[in-house]
């Protein structure tokens, strides 16, 4: 089913029946409006739900005097522009009386910013002390982000041919609805996508996830899914985030609760879960934007490719991805964090060591986890060759996806490229991946990736929460 969000104000009581009329026209077309009266529970974080708008790949705007002053509906119009296409997805619609096509017309929402912005400072400076002021100073930032692309968004919606309020409404929002229907990527036919899909319907047909079908079918029930004719392609549809966290993650507690940890049969569901989940998770990587940055690496001659990410799982999805095959994931022990199985650390620089040395030790861990049970003080000549030969089968047959994931920004000279093209001169079937650990447009279709890195990581400890139960 193709899903749109609307970023409306929704604190303007004249606008909720718009909405609800536009929910109504999207549900005969058959499509899912999402927004928030209908998507978020008491207690749900709105910032959560306003990334996901940001992220989304249709969004109809509700224009008007009150959505250029809100604080809500800017940053979900920023996060939405930063996130690009901006033009292709979305669908504006103005209410009457709502002026900012002109340059003039846009003056009154500039000095409103402006004057958000002085006040906010005045407080500020007002107080003896700016500590534990961080929710306030991320407010002021907010604002003068605002203030600084309030006319370039209005330039842009202001170049976008629109209805009236009444002709929408006339029509039943049909140009929105065509609009949205025919850039759906829903609509079209998505090779990755349709791989994804087949690998659950393959692991989901296996007898021995007969247990987890039964749970996942109970779940899709109660939560009012529409359930279709296929299970994995009722997963694949919607949100990979609520799909993990709402379906997938309560149906495996069920699934294994009744069973006996020592059992076979508690292996086989609990694997058969963690393989659905590895595919699933696919499905929050931002395929477009991957594309470009990939191609953009190929024409800048780059050493792979820069993510902007910020959590070790996004970098394992990401490169999972590109090699189209499931990531595999784990909790490190004692730790917050979710991490793959092939990740590779970069080394640690030490005073003492000269860059040949990090080389080699780098070398040797590279070698630990593709040989884990023949340990080498150094790497022959024969060494590297066998290495080399594991490592471009594995490539090749996308069994294993290695990868040394690097944080841009760092001042260690063992961060820089160089060094990593010495190591790629060498194992040049091994993964070197750049990402920027804050900051920019993110390559997970997620709300939040800390939350959906914190769902993982409930999911993939689900056996030592059983075990603890009395």
């Amino acid at each position: 089913m193709v899903s749109v969000y609307v970023s409306y104000a929704w604190k303007e009581e004249a606008q909720k029946p718009l909405v609800a009329r536009l929910a109504e026209a999207c549900a005969a077309r058959g499509i899912e409006l999402r927004y928030d009266r209908k998507e978020m529970r008491y207690g749900d974080s709105i910032s959560q739900f306003m990334n996901r708008i940001g992220a989304a790949e249709h969004i109809v705007l509700v224009l008007s005097e009150a959505y250029f002053k809100s604080d809500y509906c800017m940053d979900e119009l920023c996060q939405i522009c930063a996130r690009g296409h901006f033009r292709k997805r979305v669908s504006p619609i103005v209410l009457a009386g709502t002026s900012f096509h002109k340059p003039k017309d846009g003056i009154g929402y500039l000095q409103h910013w402006e004057q958000q912005i002085a006040e906010l400072r005045n407080g500020l400076g007002a107080l003896d002390s700016r500590e534990h002021t961080q929710r306030s100073q991320t407010a002021l930032e907010h604002y003068r982000e605002f203030r600084g692309m309030m006319e370039e968004l209005q330039g842009i919606l202001a170049d976008m041919n629109t209805l009236s309020e009444d002709e929408h409404l006339e029509s039943g929002f049909a140009a929105v609805l065509d609009r949205i229907l025919a850039g759906s990527t829903a609509s079209k036919p998505d090779p990755f996508r349709q791989q994804l899909v087949a690998e659950i319907q393959k692991t989901l047909a296996a007898p021995s996830s007969a247990e987890l079908v039964k749970a996942l079918q109970n779940e899709i029930a109660d939560a009012r899914v529409a359930p279709g004719d296929d299970l994995a392609k009722c997963l694949c549809d919607g949100d990979p985030e609520r799909a993990i966290e709402d379906l997938l993650f309560p149906a495996t507690r069920n699934a294994l609760l009744p069973l006996d940890a020592k059992q076979a049969e508690f292996a086989n569901t609990w694997n058969a879960a963690k393989s659905v989940l590895a595919w699933l998770s696919l499905l929050a990587v931002d395929g477009e934007w991957l594309d470009q940055a990939s191609r953009k690496a190929l024409s800048d001659g780059q050493l792979n490719f820069e993510i902007v990410v910020e959590t070790a799982l996004g970098v394992e999805l990401v490169s999972s991805r590109v090699r189209q095959i499931a990531p595999r994931l784990r909790a490190q022990p004692g730790t917050s964090e979710v991490v793959g199985d092939e990740l590779i650390s970069e080394p640690q620089y030490d005073s003492g060591w000269n860059d040949d040395a990090a080389l080699e030790r780098l070398l040797r861990e590279v070698w630990m986890r593709v040989f884990p049970e023949e340990s080498r003080p150094l790497l022959s000549a024969k060494d590297l060759r066998t290495l080399n030969n594991e490592l471009r089968f594995r490539h090749r047959h996308k069994t294993f996806h290695h990868y040394i994931p690097v944080a841009r920004g760092q001042e260690s000279r063992l961060c820089q490229p160089e060094f990593y093209r010495r190591l790629l001169a060498k194992l040049p079937d091994i993964s070197v991946i750049y990402f920027q650990p804050y900051g920019g447009t993110p390559a997970l279709l997620v709300s939040d990736e800390d939350y959906f890195r914190t769902v993982m990581r409930n999911f993939l400890t689900i056996p030592e929460q059983l075990a603890r139960k009395p």
